[in-house]
């Protein structure tokens, strides 16, 4: 957990419901700023909930981590007394990292910030040693979205799914790769055909995997992160689920929902999302469109 005036991020291992695999989370709280007026502040200071933002981490996150596992100090300075403690920003420090480990808790300060290469000053609390340590891994971890969000819906391959049950409404159609095309992205077909592979198929499917996340959507107040809770007013347009010769091996469901301009907008959900993600607004109407001539072909 990193945590500031104004925020406090925390990074969180949680188990997936579907693959049973663990993954690591983020979660973003923004700390309103205290009003200034007195009553005011006695009127808000209860019942007044952060602003929560919360996504899925990619691979690179557990790389970050690992930078911490162990904690390596570019130098360590002792334990400076009160003029120097000054000096390094650790008289009231602003910042904070806690590392919840299986051996116990341990806290830091964070304290200034040097010239040059930008290292930072921590303390550590359980000894008081104060150490300089490269500041860029401490940005990371405040500033997480743009580098450690999750891009993807699926784990897998399309290459490594053999077919593909479509549900839209009452219609329902399912696609099959021939074995004859084991491996490959091309060769799709009707299931009631599995040797005509038609170019219909191939494109469409070769879209519906180009679609890439652009946001996760925070879970409503008292909904815990997990499982497809969509926003209020949405509408299932496609459900999709996925196998390879043997088995199931994921899911994807897309809506149809509205902005605060009543402006349409699109939703999905995935075996490896969790939760419900925003998608690019042409790119599924591009793949609905498509999809009537898939259903109807």
């Amino acid at each position: 957990t990193y945590e500031t005036k104004d925020r406090t991020v925390r990074f969180a291992k949680k188990q997936n419901p579907y693959s049973g695999e663990s993954s690591w989370w983020v979660e973003i709280a923004q700390i309103p700023a205290a009003p200034e007026d007195a009553d005011l502040e006695a009127e808000t200071s209860s019942g007044v909930e952060p602003v929560i933002d919360v996504f899925k981490a990619n691979q690179r996150l557990q790389e970050g981590l690992g930078g911490f596992c162990p904690w390596k100090a570019l130098r360590s300075l002792g334990e400076p007394g009160g003029e120097k403690r000054e000096e390094f920003g650790l008289t009231e420090p602003a910042e904070s990292l806690i590392l919840e480990l299986a051996s116990g808790v341990r806290t830091f300060q964070i304290g200034g910030t040097t010239f040059g290469p930008r290292g930072r000053y921590v303390a550590d609390d359980e000894t008081g040693e104060v150490f300089l340590v490269a500041g860029q891994a401490l940005r990371d971890l405040l500033r997480p979205k743009s580098r450690f969000t999750e891009r993807s819906l699926h784990t897998f391959q399309v290459k490594e799914v053999a077919r593909v049950k479509l549900l839209a409404g009452p219609r329902e159609k399912e696609l099959v790769r021939p074995e004859s095309y084991e491996g490959k992205e091309q060769g799709w077909a009707d299931s009631r055909s599995p040797e005509e592979t038609k170019d219909l198929y191939r494109n469409w499917i070769r879209k519906l995997f180009a679609l890439r996340p652009t946001d996760y959507v925070r879970p409503p107040e008292g909904e815990e992160a997990g499982g497809c809770v969509t926003p209020p007013d949405s509408t299932q347009e496609l459900r999709l689920m996925f196998y390879s010769r043997k088995k199931e091996i994921g899911f994807l469901t897309l809506y149809k929902g509205t902005d605060e301009k009543g402006d349409a907008t699109y939703f999905a959900c995935s075996e490896h999302s969790e939760i419900v993600v925003k998608v690019p607004k042409t790119q599924v109407e591009t793949l609905l469109a498509d999809l009537e001539d898939v259903l109807s072909d």
